[in-house]
């Protein structure tokens, strides 16, 4: 039977308020999460057999949920302000009571938005449990045209701090909560770590995470005769959408881009060295990615975190997963599945998402034990 593995420190960290009540997280996750508990099985589909399969399946239905948005949209749209002059998207929706209740908030993967078929599932979760969900989108994505030069980056972590930091004063009362996926995952993960002892997310949920961004886009950019060709084209062509739909913007930036060296990049790496370090001031791709990458940040994270992934991604795959990071701090839990290709894990006879269901368990648990008025 595939069972779910978890990695974690001998002794994890201790949560509750009250200390003859205290429990360590790895005790509270056996206990309280079936789906991620030792001896837990996710078996995925005899439909969408393998990683490739589980990855494509999960990416077409994102054309289901963008259709069925247009018809019955579920989010108010907030245009948030940045500092610097920028604007991200915001999904809100709202549940009742919505100044005391938890709020969930989600980063996606590549120029991802809350069509995303992962994310709806887990929203449709959080409705029944009565949480607000906050789609954050990154700059120039979702609906939104970039109003500065600045385009976004995969270790940007200033824009998501600055709506945590928003959302935080004007909603006080409402614990907050992580929520993210692929390259998304790479930018919470990054943003927990930096953040440190000071981080005001009450827990964190990583799934799909890449670790090091600069040996994932090496392999991705290398496989020349492998399906993982056709992740690199796709991820390239959202990246060239949307640079080409913020070419004016980011063009004005007193920045020597080539601008058809852009366009006609046949790598996410090309695409890295010709547009992105340079907007950023980076010295070279790799210098970016190495920067960019969450790794190196998992041994500052001071909240309870679980990161999820699957052996058989073929995006963020199993030997760039940092296992002495898990070991080594006790806020951290990682659950390993064998199958579930990346962010895929449909389940089931007939392919049924899996991932609400430890994502929803892990939330309540965490808020029971470190934000009780909250549950």
């Amino acid at each position: 039977m595939p069972k779910v593995r978890l990695v974690h420190a001998k002794t994890t960290q201790l949560m509750g308020t009250q200390a003859n009540n205290q429990r360590t997280l790895a005790e509270i996750v056996q206990d309280e999460c079936p789906s991620l508990a030792e001896g837990a099985v996710f078996n995925p589909s005899p439909f969408v057999p393998g990683g490739h399969a589980q990855t494509i399946y999960a990416f077409l239905g994102f054309y289901f949920y963008y259709a069925h948005s247009l018809i019955s949209p579920r989010f108010t749209r907030e245009i948030f302000r940045l500092s610097d002059g920028g604007i991200v998207d915001l999904d809100w929706a709202l549940c009742e009571n919505h100044t005391e209740r938890p709020i969930v908030t989600i980063l996606s993967g590549v120029t991802g938005t809350s069509c995303d078929f992962y994310v709806r599932r887990c929203y449709n979760e959080f409705v029944k449990m009565n949480y607000s969900v906050l789609v954050v989108h990154s700059r120039g994505c979702g609906s939104s045209k970039l109003t500065t030069p600045m385009p976004f980056h995969c270790g940007l972590t200033t824009d998501y701090r600055e709506v945590i930091n928003s959302i935080h004063a004007r909603l006080p009362n409402c614990p907050l909560l992580g929520l993210s996926f692929s390259l998304g995952a790479n930018i919470m993960a990054k943003y927990i770590g930096e953040e440190g002892e000071q981080c005001p997310l009450v827990a964190g949920i990583i799934v799909g995470n890449p670790y090091d961004m600069y040996k994932v886009i090496q392999h991705l950019d290398s496989r020349f005769f492998s399906l993982n060709k056709i992740y690199d084209i796709a991820i390239l062509n959202f990246l060239k959408t949307a640079f080409n739909n913020n070419k004016e913007a980011i063009a004005s930036a007193p920045i020597d881009f080539n601008v058809p060296n852009i366009t006609n990049s046949t790598t996410i790496m090309e695409f890295t060295e010709e547009m992105t370090r340079k907007a950023f001031g980076y010295k070279s791709a790799k210098h970016l990615l190495d920067e960019s990458s969450s790794g190196p940040f998992l041994d500052n994270i001071r909240i309870p975190v679980m990161f999820l992934n699957s052996l058989d991604d073929p995006i963020c795959i199993e030997p760039l997963i940092t296992y002495e990071k898990f070991i080594n701090n006790p806020y951290l839990m990682l659950a390993l599945t064998e199958h579930g290709g990346h962010i895929g894990y449909m389940g089931g006879t007939w392919p049924t998402s899996w991932i609400e269901h430890p994502v929803s368990q892990f939330f309540k648990a965490m808020l029971k034990h470190n934000a009780p008025a909250a549950q």
